[in-house]
């Protein structure tokens, strides 16, 4: 059955979807490397900024912090030695912010990637200017991917209720964005609300299924059109990987009535961004778990983690023995909920 991995990426967001057919989408990247390093490669490594993103803490105050950030994983390493996986069938630019393209020209040096989605948008950044601790080649790359000039691939671009055979056959619904979307985040070059959301429904016995929402950097317009227009669909959702990381963003949290999801995962943010106490439990952070990996059957869907400590002091907190670990997804066991 499909299995969906959520990476502790230091920044940003890299989320990877084993589908039942033998395909493989990948959803971002962030903190990717290969083993030859350029100039700027070394020099990012080595900044301030990249430095202070690794000493970010990522958790409440009151909440433990389990320091993940300090061994952020490479998904290129993750796919290759994890996965052991050499091709991507599918590869979902969410927006284009530098969180969610770091180590894109890489990516696309180890892996074969078959088809691109992407946006859109006309965003631009300042090559002169200040990078934010960034590879200024992987923006070069990325503007290169968008004007359709990379042949190795096949960009695509799809919008809410548009139809394809094989994200179909995948169980990928597309929320968001809708031509409007991206047409009003090039206005006002704000592009969180021109992001995918992707909705992945694996089936479950019964004839259901299991409602798993990778909300990209979505923002309020973005889930005032996913509630007017798929209500049904993200009506009490299994799993969120919450939008913008969990960060409070100045954003409206409305949505989360309908959504009522059993788990949400947060992405990588400073604590002092996080809207920890606006979700509903579980909410698990990548500075406490490390790597969360899901693994569904028509039965059950059951939760690992990468990090020991996290998951025994959690399974602790219930009552419940020491988590085992999986020598297949490298990670513990956390715990399980059926169908």
């Amino acid at each position: 059955m499909a299995t969906i991995h959520f990476l502790n990426v230091l920044e940003g967001d890299c989320n990877i979807i084993q589908h039942d057919s033998g395909r493989v989408t990948v959803m971002d990247v962030s903190n990717a490397y290969n083993d030859e390093d350029t100039d700027e490669e070394k020099a990012v490594k080595a900044s301030a900024e990249r430095e202070e993103m690794r000493n970010r803490t990522h958790v409440p105050s009151d909440k433990k912090n389990y320091n993940q950030k300090k061994t952020p994983d490479n998904p290129i390493d993750y796919l290759k030695n994890n996965l052991n996986i050499n091709s991507i069938f599918r590869f979902i630019i969410s927006h284009p912010d530098m969180d969610h393209l770091d180590g894109i020209k890489d990516l696309y040096e180890e892996f074969s990637i078959y088809n691109t989605w992407d946006t859109d948008n006309d965003k631009e950044i300042d090559l002169n200017g200040f990078f934010a601790g960034y590879n200024k080649e992987d923006w070069k790359f990325y503007k290169n991917l968008r004007a359709g000039k990379n042949t190795n691939t096949k960009r695509l671009t799809y919008f809410s209720k548009n139809d394809n055979q094989y994200y179909n056959e995948d169980n990928i619904t597309i929320l968001c964005p809708t031509a409007e979307l991206v047409q009003n985040g090039n206005e006002t070059e704000d592009y969180n609300d021109a992001s995918y959301a992707i909705l992945f429904t694996p089936p479950k016995k019964n004839g259901g299924n299991w409602k798993i929402l990778l909300a990209g950097d979505t923002h309020d317009d973005s889930w005032e059109y996913i509630l007017k227009n798929h209500k049904s669909e993200v009506s009490n959702i299994d799993v969120l990987l919450a939008p913008h990381h969990g960060r409070d963003s100045d954003r409206k949290y409305d949505f989360l009535d309908t959504l009522k999801p059993k788990v949400t995962l947060f992405g990588n943010a400073s604590s002092k961004h996080l809207a920890y106490s606006k979700y509903p439990k579980i909410r698990i952070t990548n500075n406490q778990a490390g790597y969360v990996v899901l693994d569904t059957s028509t039965d059950y869907l059951k939760v690992y983690v990468k990090n020991y400590e996290f998951a025994r002091d959690f399974r602790a907190e219930r009552g419940w023995d020491e988590p085992q670990y999986n020598s297949i997804h490298k990670a513990y066991f956390l715990f399980l909920y059926n169908a």
